[in-house]
């Protein structure tokens, strides 16, 4: 037993002294722009073509400031108040650091002052939709399961939207229910919301009737609207070249990692045996369909991964990077496009031409990266 303590305080010493920052700003993946599927920054493609429905992707929003409001979500506010009728804002988890909507004890009757900061961070976060008039649909990370429930986060956001008139959800959720997988047909588009975290820790049983719902969703959405791109958001990505896929930029973070997963069961990197399935299982269920994209956060970066046969095109994306205080290293693999860690997120335009993806950061107006996933 001291031979193990003596390990974890080695490793939280060497995690102190060593942050998992990025290694390079910007990674695009070489000759791309040779398939003509990249498109310039300064292409005014929304004057081009009719846009049926914008999807924004922002992730790991739980430290956002309410005043002044946090950068990310200003920039996103700027985007959906441009076609909100049209426009579904996606918040991919991870909505309170650290632990979740607070938890009240059994004699407390209001909130603490850390509690009421905590509950701030969604609640800027529900200011895209307010100021905006865009829908929102927020979506529950591990960190929000942190607080054993998510009830209470589900309630908050309900009760702010009904107060408030607007359109926002916490999705997948139905109280004294399984969180089965959720679908919502939009123009173009088919948007399937899961909640990873409980999948990751569900047992065999659930998580079977939960794979099963969702190829029920899936088979009948297609079958309804056969052109419709497919967009499964979840917290946990099934693809992503940072710290919770293995990659690290610091031996000390590495070793941190390491050592809270030999004493934790960590469940919450890649490689580890209920991920796994997860991933194995979402792919097995992706392969029957021609245009699919699994969104997600978790790590707290950009990316965009291509993975291609001769059938069809599959997009992995990771959107995790809303704070630049909670920002991750990142590298690439085969099928990265592009990558980077900068505070920001990520837009699918569904258009009559195509779908395009849009990366934004907080530094510029315009697009840092722009590509189209699929021209008619």
């Amino acid at each position: 037993m001291k031979i193990k303590l003596a390990i974890l305080s080695i490793a939280l010493t060497l995690n102190a002294c060593s942050f998992n920052q990025p290694a390079s700003p910007i990674y695009i993946k070489a000759n791309i722009k040779a398939n003509n599927t990249v498109v310039e920054p300064s292409d005014n493609i929304e004057q081009s073509a009719n846009l049926k429905q914008r999807i924004i992707l922002l992730g790991d929003a739980g430290l956002s400031t309410l005043l002044p409001l946090q950068a990310s979500l200003q920039k996103v506010i700027t985007r959906a108040s441009l076609f909100p009728e049209k426009t579904s804002v996606i918040m991919l988890g991870d909505n309170i650091y650290p632990s979740g909507f607070p938890n009240k004890k059994a004699d407390q009757q209001a909130f603490t002052a850390e509690q009421v900061k905590h509950i701030s961070f969604l609640q800027a976060q529900l200011q895209v939709s307010k100021q905006s008039g865009a829908e929102m649909f927020v979506t529950p990370g591990n960190h929000d399961w942190y607080a054993t429930q998510v009830d209470s986060q589900a309630n908050y956001i309900e009760n702010y939207a009904n107060s408030h008139k607007l359109s926002a959800k916490f999705v997948p959720y139905q109280k004294s229910s399984q969180p089965m997988p959720e679908i919502i047909i939009r123009d173009g588009i088919s948007l399937v919301f899961l909640d990873t975290m409980w999948l990751l820790k569900a047992s065999r049983n659930d998580f079977n009737k939960a794979m099963e719902h969702l190829s029920s969703l899936l088979e009948d959405s297609y079958q309804a609207f056969p052109e419709n791109v497919i967009v499964l958001n979840g917290h946990h990505p099934i693809e992503t070249m940072g710290p919770h896929g293995g990659y690290y930029s610091s031996l000390g973070y590495q070793l941190y990692v390491n050592v809270v997963t030999f004493f934790n069961n960590n469940q919450q990197d890649l490689h580890s045996p209920m991920y796994q399935r997860l991933i194995k299982s979402i792919n097995a269920q992706l392969v029957h369909y021609p245009k699919t994209i699994f969104a997600a956060g978790h790590d707290h970066s950009l990316q965009v991964f291509e993975q291609k046969d001769e059938s069809k095109t599959h997009y992995n994306l990771v959107s995790g990077a809303a704070n630049t205080a909670k920002l991750s290293s990142v590298s690439y693999n085969e099928h990265t496009l592009f990558s980077t860690s900068q505070e920001g997120f990520i837009e699918l335009d569904v258009l009559e031409k195509g779908v395009l993806l849009k990366v934004f950061t907080i530094n510029q107006t315009t697009p840092i990266y722009q590509q189209w996933l699929w021209q008619e």
